[in-house]
């Protein structure tokens, strides 16, 4: 039994009205999304928080090694290339940081139904 409803598009609206419409829509959304968007901003935070403590202790607990063995030229070497792996590290947590938040909808569609006898 084939319960799949044939799909047809009866009208579309003008230009202006579509405009006024989608930006009535646009509001609502942004309106409504707030909350989530901001809970969302604040978790991503607390995230990007825990992965640099982790990171600071990590680097620090290496840099502490890479002191206590080796030559001096050794250690240094070392040293700079930890502190270039660091930096690395940061710009790219610096990078995950920023947020860029965009709606874009997909598709806007009324539904309209008929009366079924």
């Amino acid at each position: 039994m084939d319960c799949s409803f044939p799909t047809q598009v009866h009208s579309l609206l003008d230009a202006s009205v579509s405009q006024a419409v989608f930006e009535r829509l646009h509001n609502a959304a942004e309106q409504h999304g707030k909350s989530i968007y901001e809970a969302l901003v604040k978790e991503h935070k607390i995230c990007i928080a825990r992965k640099h403590k982790k990171a600071d202790y990590a680097f620090a607990a290496r840099r502490r090694n890479i002191k206590r063995i080796g030559l001096p030229q050794v250690r240094d070497y070392r040293l700079n290339l930890l502190a270039q792996e660091e930096r690395s590290f940061q710009e790219q947590i610096d990078q995950k940081a920023r947020g860029y938040p965009e709606m874009v909808p997909l598709l806007v569609i009324q539904v309209g139904g008929r009366d079924h006898e």
